[in-house]
């Protein structure tokens, strides 16, 4: 993928915790399945079942967050991986569930500070591994990962580093190799099964047995110094061994830049490579490598760079081409072509000229080559001759290339509208603006292209430029089944509610303790509050999450809790049901996540002591009038964000402590750097009825 930002890459390590995969729920018991290479097939799809998508479409269920969705989404069984640019900077890989009535919509996470930079590889998925890569183009180093598809342990990596070099190219896997585009590092070629440990060749799965026992040892020594020290940290990853896959062989360095998705057909490998203009890097051309050795069989000069990658389809290569790469504001200089090429030998058959560029691949299917461009259409032709078959014009431009199954093509433009094309002759069958759907409520700009699975479609928006700059994202499922509640800001619970044992866990990141827009970093007031610029305590809060506060009052209430009342200022302290309030962060093993109480997740910034046990009232919020002119009243903790505050600093709250302003006035807490992961880390708030 060819996507540049400018922005700097910002990132604080955690010492002590080194893998950010928190398991937030059992993979699903469904058949695995794989997905081999970007889009599904060589003839790049975006579907591996064939199955007819929605007749009557709905948005299903939305995700919701501050993280950038720039690649594709990858399925899997009944889940759903997919990468991001997270919060400062950073990278994070999700696992999400499918369920459309999950109260627990990501199953699990990889974050910093495994992921140091932004994931916008799509990954590819065979014998329940997951591989994928890192770092975009302003990054000079990339990883190329490997992680068991069910918890997201890691298997291997694979390390690159030199100026731009890159891993924003899908992975392909084919007969237990791994091919990868890494930028300047030309093609990568690795074993998916042997790694290297210690300069040793060995089979993964026993490596990976090493590793369990290893951990098992390591967890268990880190609970008996538990006992000893309550600050003990959890044991560092640098005493395991570190495997890497076997290394096959590379070709192309410092003379290719690879950053499309490539495809292996028949023990040969199609590469586009792309001429960086601006670092004078690369060669614009299109390649056929053998796959046994990467030696070049046969190239190809092209005029435009290849952002959109190679399409194969029997002894057919078809090449979508563009002059810009992933940034609308040089929409209108972009013009763009089409080549198809012989497999066999190389010979151009046929190359057509776009008013557009062509930035994702061509997707084929019955004869049909269907591919999408900047200038707002959808194009269809005879994949073997060129010839025109049908054209969609649009009102907004296409990054994201089309999803084609069952005679549908399924196409969503820029700004997150949803077409659904006849693919015989081009006709709408229905539109959907995804973005500003009641279920969604988030604008969003679409650079993956999405994928239809299992009957519904699945895409994903960002937000890194454009007029929704740095707002909220949304991944979304769009199917013929009623909306369900699931998770995200204004989305409804997303939470999970336990009545049995009387307990709320709620899905949360650790909050910045520096906001951009203030000039110092504030005590803590609150500990659990909407992110900014929604959390009007954002600034001053342990974690921050996305869910309503007024649905936590009332699953409290559900375990037939009344609230108290809370307090504010130098009024009486809080009063109600006392609860325990917890906070879960990754483990040392996907999982297991480690368990700290909230009030030990903060100090005093003067003396780096914790407060003592403190007591966690439910008071529920005072109530507020919006309109002075109407008298409709709403929960005054929704409109501020707030969900608990450590002193009665607002009244607009959830839940409160037993501390008062007294305490407010000479206590400075920051958060517990040496317990809690960096700021942007996946967690989750625990909610327990005290006995």
């Amino acid at each position: 993928m060819a996507f540049h930002t400018t922005s700097r890459l910002l990132m604080r390590l955690w010492l002590g915790c080194l893998t950010a995969a928190l398991v937030l729920a059992v993979w699903p018991g469904s058949a695995r399945a794989d997905w081999l290479t970007y889009r599904g097939n060589p003839q790049r799809t975006g579907s591996v079942d064939d199955q007819p998508g929605p007749k009557a479409p709905k948005v299903t269920w939305a995700y919701k967050t501050r993280e950038h969705f720039i690649a594709s989404p990858v399925p899997s069984g009944n889940a759903m991986f997919i990468g991001s640019m997270a919060g400062f900077g950073t990278g994070a890989l999700h696992c999400f569930s499918l369920d459309p009535a999950t109260q627990q919509r990501i199953l699990w996470s990889k974050a910093t500070p495994y992921l140091k930079v932004p994931v916008v590889s799509a990954p590819a998925v065979a014998e329940g591994i997951m591989v994928f890569g890192d770092a975009m183009h302003q990054n000079d180093g990339g990883t190329l990962h490997a992680l068991k598809a069910e918890n997201g342990r890691s298997v291997w990596r694979l390390p690159l580093t030199g100026k731009l070099i890159h891993l924003e190219s899908a992975p392909t896997i084919d007969k237990g190799r791994v091919f990868i585009g890494a930028g300047d590092a030309g093609i990568v070629c690795v074993d998916l099964k042997r790694v290297t440990v210690d300069g040793a060749d060995q089979d993964a799965a026993a490596v990976q047995a090493t590793i369990e026992k290893r951990w098992a040892e390591l967890q268990a020594k880190y609970e008996e110094d538990k006992k000893k020290d309550p600050l003990a940290l959890p044991p560092n990853e640098d005493a395991l061994p570190k495997p890497a896959p076997k290394l096959l062989w590379q070709q192309g360095q410092n003379k290719w830049h690879v950053d499309a998705p490539m495809a292996v057909v028949a023990d040969r490998v199609l590469v586009a490579s792309a001429f960086i203009d601006d670092e004078k890097a690369g060669k614009r051309v299109l390649l056929c490598l053998n796959a046994a050795d990467g030696n070049a069989l046969w190239e190809v000069p092209l005029k435009i760079n290849p952002w959109a990658g190679p399409t194969v389809d029997g002894n057919l290569v078809l090449v979508g081409c563009s002059s810009i790469r992933f940034d609308t504001k040089l929409i209108p200089k972009a013009q763009g072509e089409v080549v198809a090429v012989d497999l066999g030998n190389g010979q151009v058959k046929w190359r057509k000229d776009i008013p557009g560029g062509v930035l994702s691949p061509i997707a084929i299917k019955d004869g049909l080559a269907v591919f999408t461009a900047t200038d707002g259409k959808v194009r269809a032709c005879v994949a073997a001759t060129g010839e025109p078959k049908w054209e969609f014009a649009a009102p907004n431009p296409f990054f994201a290339g089309p999803a084609v199954c069952a005679g549908v093509a399924y196409v969503v433009d820029i700004k997150g509208v949803l077409y659904a094309l006849g693919l015989g002759d081009g006709k709408p069958q229905w539109t959907l603006n995804v973005a500003a759907d009641p279920t969604v409520q988030a604008p969003g700009m679409v650079y993956g292209s999405p994928i239809v699975y299992g009957g519904a479609i699945y895409l994903a928006t960002a937000n890194v430029e454009g007029p929704s700059a740095g707002q909220t994202c949304a991944v979304v499922c769009v199917s013929d089944r009623p909306p369900v509640v699931a998770g995200g800001e204004g989305a409804g619970p997303g939470f999970t509610i336990d009545k049995e044992k009387r307990r709320i866990t709620i899905p949360c990141k650790i909050a910045p303790r520096k906001l951009p827009n203030l000039q110092e970093i504030y005590p803590l007031e609150a500990v659990a509050t909407f992110p900014a610029p929604q959390g009007q305590k954002a600034h001053e809060t342990v974690i921050v999450f996305d869910v309503r506060p007024s649905d936590v009052h009332k699953a409290l209430e559900s375990f037939g809790l009344k609230p108290g009342t809370p307090g504010r200022g130098e009024s009486p302290l809080a009063s109600g049901p006392e609860l325990r309030v917890s906070l879960a962060v990754p483990g040392l093993i996907p999982g297991e996540p480690h368990i700290i109480p909230m009030y030990r997740t903060m100090v005093d910034k003067r003396t780096g002591r914790t407060l003592k046990p403190l007591k966690w009232h439910f008071t529920g919020s005072a109530l507020r009038q919006p309109d002075p002119n109407k008298d409709a009243k709403v929960y005054g903790a929704d409109l501020t964000g707030t969900l608990i505050t450590l002193f009665p600093v607002t009244d607009e709250t959830v839940i409160q402590t037993n501390l008062g302003m007294a305490e407010c006035n000479f206590l400075r807490m920051d958060i517990n750097r040496n317990l809690l992961p960096p700021e942007g880390a996946p967690a989750q708030l625990i909610i327990e009825v005290a006995k």
